[in-house]
């Protein structure tokens, strides 16, 4: 992808993202994309190939920054002795998704766009990247912690796969439902308790 320049994509880009958010990606036109923001719709074409190109332009940075967001967060966790992982497994789980939410409602409306109306298997792509940052992470911890869940077969590659990516889309609710940001936040720690009592089971040696 393209790098941005200063000037002359903010204003392409708000009035792609107002026209996305208002019409849909399928009903959103160049055209009139191109008219809001003063510029040819050749102008976009070559800029961004097509509208998919120019969907992408917009919400990717967005994207890519959480993914890099969680994949610090759980690196800095991992790096952790299993000793250390579990006696500052809930420091840093709650330190990581406190940012993980800020940063969701900062770009509310990127995360708007690219879960309820991104084209193709975007969306799908983009959460798929997630899961298996999540579910490298989680097959370190349970080796590190001594638990023989995942030598006894209790816990698989594909069980790890389901319950993550049941986990990430129940967070990204908070989107697709326009949660307020506190409202947000008391609905993930439930989640995460949720989810944590069940794998507590697995945890033990």
């Amino acid at each position: 992808m393209a790098s941005r320049i200063e000037g002359f994509d903010e204003e392409i880009l708000s009035c792609a993202k107002e026209e996305f958010l208002e019409k849909g990606y399928t009903d959103a036109s160049i055209r009139t994309i191109a008219q809001n923001a003063g510029v040819s719709t050749s102008t976009i074409y070559t800029r961004y190939s097509d509208k998919e190109g120019l969907f992408r332009f917009l919400v990717e940075p967005v994207a890519k920054g959480l993914k890099e967001l969680l994949r610090q967060s759980l690196s800095d966790f991992s790096s952790l002795t299993g000793h250390e992982q579990n006696e500052k497994f809930m420091e840093y789980s709650d330190r990581g998704f406190e940012a993980v939410i800020a940063y969701i409602y900062e770009y509310f409306s990127e995360f708007k766009l690219l879960i309820t109306g991104a084209p193709g298997n975007y969306y799908q792509e983009f959460l798929e990247g997630l899961v298996e940052l999540d579910t490298n992470c989680t097959k370190k911890f349970l080796i590190q912690v001594g638990s023989k869940a995942l030598a006894e077969g209790r816990v698989t590659d594909g069980f790890l796969h389901v319950v993550s990516s049941a986990f990430y889309s129940g967070i990204f609710e908070v989107v697709i439902h326009d949660m307020p940001m506190e409202e947000a936040k008391n609905y993930i720690n439930e989640l995460r308790a949720f989810y944590g009592n069940g794998w507590k089971e697995y945890y033990r040696k």
